[in-house]
């Protein structure tokens, strides 16, 4: 099943090839093939998605999106999946993840730390322009570094490890194209913030002059150095690209990048609508992380098609019941053990997930090198009912209503119900309010729920996730969950260079939350992407090396080397 809420706030496999291809499941995966979804090699599958023919320049492709967003400015806007994608056609992160997970400079020439990872150097590539003309040199990389600190959104991602309080002191100008990042005490994987992931949202250099026209001109139209130049926005209508003609990058031809001349993204939130546009060729592209949709999209060999459960590397979304820990209510164990004890994932994928995705016992499933045994509860109605009479007991047998929020669309309240169904069954009563998605994510913030669908954690480095798990982070730590013992494995997980104490603090993190419980799980997310086939090379990024980039994860995509036949 997929996630009702179907986004985070802020908001890896290698998984290529030839367009055309049918959709598949990796038998890495493990479980059933569902019906209409082949099972391939994983050998083929890196076919999917990549054209060697020669590019056609010209055209036109839009992507139907899950939702719309509510900004692009980097310093102040939600970057989840959508956000990301749209990020990625306006702007340019400053690095790139390579396929086999390593980081490689991007717009940036280097990024290189010092010995004790207590200082980076970012060096940009000469000549860069953003699209108002506006050198991209290091006195615009020393400008949004220190926006993205004074910024009271992205400066969780600093806390502890920058002088947020100082951001003259914490970056400087070394050079015309240079600046130096001085951190408080050791940050060993900095640079893969600086690619550009959810989380991640400092990676993306904007035009210091756009921004200082005033609050919220960024945010609306957006001015990077990306292969494609803000034309028109109408907000849950569509958000249309024009081609960069002065783009910086050029393919192994010679062509300057992109190649389609006009990029539109058209946010339909109704999974059906979106999979329909895309029968009808009304849109070329779209993601989805909705299992049914998915096993049509598989089935139709018309399409071309990818899941992101070709993971190799880096880690998938989670589907899962958030809880507001501190929630008068939601505090007490006992009621989250009953939860977690009460909630059947083999049931959810059976019948709402049409045994497509796989069972999670936490954050970090096979085949993540921080899988391990956590603990997490398995599903046992007895022990649901015994824990649910210990909170009564010691609450004076008050029975509490929880309100479970989701989502204003059909399938979100249709989950919904399915959800408190199965709670009913240990004797918990549940009553379901429908909001607007902007409004769940304020809420989510603002710690205003008590039991949220959610989906989240899909990240190439555990350590994007710091914010949503640190004790530092505050309200973007939403289950608001603060855990001294997380927090400390996290920061020795951050300071560490060797991987055997990386995966031991993971997993002890993963273990901590299954003691915690401020996540219910009910899967491992899968996104799939769906191409008409004259759509090329859609799962294809490379460097401006000519490295391979790392393909499709949690249903972002590259737009700058798509090309249409």
């Amino acid at each position: 099943m997929s996630s009702l809420d179907r986004r985070t706030f802020l908001k890896g496999s290698a998984a290529l090839g030839a367009v055309g291809a049918s959709a598949v499941l990796l038998d890495a995966c493990g479980g059933s093939t569902p019906a209409g979804v082949k099972k391939i090699s994983h050998k083929k599958a890196l076919q999917v998605g990549v054209s060697t023919a020669k590019p056609k320049m010209g055209g036109s492709v839009t992507f139907g999106t899950e939702a719309e967003e509510a900004g692009v400015d980097p310093t102040y806007a939600h970057f989840d999946s959508t956000g990301v994608c749209y990020a990625r056609a306006v702007y340019d992160p400053l690095a790139i993840i390579l396929e086999d997970g390593t980081v490689a400079p991007y717009l940036a020439e280097s990024i290189t730390p010092n010995a004790d990872y207590t200082e980076w150097t970012i060096k940009v590539r000469p000549g860069i322009y953003f699209h108002d003309g506006t050198p991209c040199d290091g006195a615009a990389l020393l400008f949004c570094m220190r926006e993205f600190l004074y910024s009271g959104l992205t400066n969780f991602a600093f806390t502890n490890y920058m002088d947020v309080k100082n951001p003259k002191n914490a970056v400087t100008q070394v050079d015309s194209l240079t600046i130096k990042m001085h951190m408080l005490q050791p940050w060993v994987p900095f640079d893969y913030w600086l690619a550009g992931y959810i989380g991640g949202q400092m990676a993306y250099m904007f035009s210091p002059t756009q921004y200082k026209k005033g609050e919220q001109v960024l945010n609306t139209h957006p001015v990077g150095t990306g292969p494609f130049v803000y034309q028109q926005w109408t907000p849950n209508s569509h958000f249309t690209l024009t081609k960069n003609p002065h783009y910086w990058r050029k393919d192994s031809y010679g062509n300057r990048l992109p190649y389609v001349d006009t990029w539109t993204f058209k946010p339909i939130p109704d999974v059906d609508t979106r999979y329909s546009a895309l029968e009808s060729n009304t849109i070329q592209l779209m993601h989805v992380d909705y299992d049914p949709i998915i096993q049509q999209m598989a089935a139709n060999s018309s399409l071309a098609t990818l899941g992101d459960n070709s993971l190799s590397v880096g880690e998938p979304d989670i589907d899962f019941i958030m809880i507001n820990i501190a929630d008068k209510v939601m505090k007490d164990i006992n009621i989250r053990k009953a939860l977690a004890y009460g909630t059947d994932q083999q049931a959810i994928i059976r019948d709402l997930g049409k045994g497509i995705p796989t069972p999670t016992n936490g954050v970090f499933p096979p085949p993540s090198p921080y899988a391990s045994d956590t603990g997490y509860p398995q599903f046992d109605i007895k022990k649901a009912r015994s824990y649910f009479q210990a909170f009564l007991k010691a609450n004076g047998g008050h029975q509490p209503t929880i309100t479970y929020t989701t989502t204003q669309t059909t399938q979100s309240l249709s989950d919904a119900n399915y959800f408190r169904a199965m709670w009913q069954a240990f004797g918990l009563t549940v009553q379901i309010a429908q909001v607007q998605q902007s409004t769940l994510i304020n809420d989510a913030l603002a710690g205003g729920y008590q039991l949220f669908s959610w989906r989240q954690f899909a990240n190439v480095n555990p350590d994007l996730n710091y914010i949503f798990w640190a004790t530092t982070s505050g309200p973007i730590n939403f289950a608001r969950n603060y855990d001294p013992i997380v927090q400390k494995a996290l920061d020795k997980a951050r300071q560490s260079t060797d991987p055997s104490v990386q995966n031991a603090q993971y997993e002890l993190i993963d273990k901590r939350f299954a003691v915690d419980l401020p996540y219910i799980y009910t899967n491992r997310d899968v996104w799939y992407i769906g191409a008409q086939k004259s759509v090329q090379n859609w799962n294809n990024p490379l460097s401006p090396s000519g490295q391979r980039g790392l393909t499709m994860l949690s249903g972002i995509l590259w737009p700058t080397q798509v090309w249409v036949s």
